[in-house]
């Protein structure tokens, strides 16, 4: 009887564990999911300032485009170095001519950020840090045409940390192990044009984080005046601008 009866004891915590685990597989997937779901509605609200962008800007003499490309970024005030974590850029742009050479521009785009370390096993090192941020981010922009094919820019951007995930090579940290992120980042921004066709122009922009995105982590080195860690990234862009009517 004793026997039986430790047998079924078994067999229920055996049953307990398992509906544990697919909970807890639930969840996360949920989790997943959602934030999937963040950056998709970041993605659909930015095309939808694009489309009111294409409306408004022949009623109201202004231009206005598309644009996407590539990022290439590092987090200064961690232990890692290097433009290694490579992200996506898409949104829309309105613009607007002040003068014969000054413009100003206002976006709203989706950008990827970050930091990556991967292992190095030639050194010893199997380590591997991954840090993925996703912004929503609106830079206000004045453009000065300098030659008839090339423009410079400056500006700031205001950003929204819509969903990041962070972790190793032994998978996503959980969020207590982690410091949080501020939601809001401030960044200036400074870069170039290059007219390649009529409608069409590539673009490399530098921007850095103004304050900082979080604290400093426990052991990892304080730089002189900096009191956290700063987004630091280099953009590739295309810049398609739209005709307006009779053009």
């Amino acid at each position: 009887m004793a026997c039986r009866l430790n047998y079924y004891f078994k067999r229920f915590l055996s049953l307990h564990k398992i509906k544990n685990l697919i909970f807890q597989n639930i969840e996360f997937q949920y989790l997943q999911n959602f934030i999937h779901m963040k950056n998709i509605r970041c993605i659909l609200i930015i095309l939808l300032f694009s489309a009111f962008s294409f409306y408004v800007a022949p009623a109201q003499s202004f231009k206005g485009g598309l644009l996407a490309g590539l990022a290439t970024s590092q987090v200064d005030g961690d232990t890692h170095s290097g433009y290694n974590r490579a992200g996506l850029i898409a949104g829309g742009y309105v613009g607007l001519n002040i003068s014969k050479k000054l413009s100003g521009q206002m976006e709203m785009r989706f950008i990827q950020k970050g930091s990556y370390k991967k292992q190095n096993p030639d050194a010893g090192d199997y380590t591997v840090y991954s840090l993925r941020l996703n912004y929503v981010e609106m830079p206000f922009l004045i453009k000065y045409q300098y030659k008839y094919k090339l423009t410079f820019e400056a500006g700031l951007g205001f950003g929204y940390l819509a969903s990041h995930k962070e972790g190793n090579e032994n998978g996503p940290f959980p969020d207590y192990a982690q410091i949080p992120f501020h939601k809001f980042e401030l960044n200036y921004q400074i870069g170039g044009y290059y007219q390649l066709f009529k409608n069409l122009s590539v673009n490399v922009r530098y921007l850095y984080s103004l304050l900082p995105i979080r604290q400093h982590i426990n052991g990892e080195n304080k730089f002189l005046f900096s009191k956290g860690q700063f987004n630091n990234v280099i953009c590739f862009s295309l810049y398609y601008q739209f005709n307006k009517p009779g053009e």
